[in-house]
């Protein structure tokens, strides 16, 4: 039985319930679509850090006050020149100066404090496909020559930064499903309150022949137009939000590394968010009403 379209609306409009309803889904929404943006950017950067640096490593060699010794520069031509003699490296650059600055400005902005420290040389180095050169092969080899370097695998940081991102992760899945669980609730709570409103029309279309059924899918009809507009607004005040979250850590996190289709996910995930709410909002009016209609007298 198809009921007419603004029924019970006025019931929402008149105990104001229809702004309760439009502010709790546009907080929801803006809350639930942040967190997946900030929760999917995050991961997608990590793993095309990961991907770009599980076949490199970086040689560091220290600055040295010893005017007798060696000059850095000549040291690390010396380096180079081991390195690029042995079979398994593909590439071997030195890190320019302003680059190793850049790597360090974040933490020290004061120009002339970067000045003044003794910025050691960084060389970085792209194993072949299939190599298994480690950093100790690349510490052994150089040993000889300069007894003072180190070598880094990025192994130890990569690994806490990958149990930071999954702990972030599942804090993320957790109040997207609080955020869930509360709209759910909430939406209930508002449809029963209408529903006690207007008893009396409902006993109405019961003597008129609807069934539960009819009226339940009246109420998801309903939900659905109430809340798509509030859905999106809060969708779209998240995004502006993530983008100025992007802005922030740009200098802590290179945006640029990730492809077309890691952007493909973020946004899939993030457009989901909006239109799960409206479905979850419009099914749990229905069987709220569903139960009520079943457990009254």
């Amino acid at each position: 039985m198809a009921l007419p379209h603004k029924l019970f609306i006025h019931s929402f409009r008149k105990r104001r319930l229809g702004w309760f309803f439009a502010a709790l889904v546009l907080m929801m929404v803006y809350l639930a679509t942040f967190v997946t943006a900030a929760e999917v950017t995050l991961s997608a950067v990590t793993l095309s850090w990961d991907s770009g640096v599980q076949s490199r490593l970086t040689v560091e060699i220290p600055a040295i006050e010893d005017e007798s010794a060696t000059p850095q520069t000549e040291r690390a031509q010396q380096a180079l020149a081991i390195l690029h003699a042995m079979p398994s490296v593909a590439h071997v650059s030195m890190v320019s100066e302003q680059e190793t600055l850049g790597l360090i400005k974040p933490w020290i902005n004061q120009p002339d404090l970067l000045k003044a420290l003794p910025v050691p040389i960084l060389i970085d180095i792209e194993r072949k496909a299939g190599a298994t050169l480690t950093a100790e092969d690349v510490r052994q080899a150089l040993k000889s020559a300069l007894h003072d370097v180190r070598v880094d695998d990025h192994a130890n940081w990569l690994s806490d930064l990958g149990s930071f991102v999954n702990g972030l992760t599942l804090l993320g899945l957790f109040l997207i499903l609080l955020t869930a669980l509360t709209l759910m609730i909430c939406i209930t709570l508002l449809c029963r309150s209408v529903m006690a409103t207007e008893r009396a029309t409902i006993d109405l279309l019961h003597f008129l022949g609807a069934d539960d059924r009819d009226i339940a899918a009246h109420f998801q009809r309903l939900t659905i137009s109430l809340s798509w507009l509030p859905a999106l607004t809060g969708f779209g005040g998240a995004v502006v939000s993530a983008m100025g979250l992007l802005y922030y850590i740009r200098n802590f996190a290179d945006t640029a590394l990730l492809s077309t289709s890691h952007w493909a996910y973020i946004g899939a995930t993030v457009l989901a968010v909006p239109l799960t709410a409206v479905v979850i909002a419009s099914y749990a009016a229905r069987l709220s009403v569903l139960s009520t209609l079943r457990s009254a007298p």
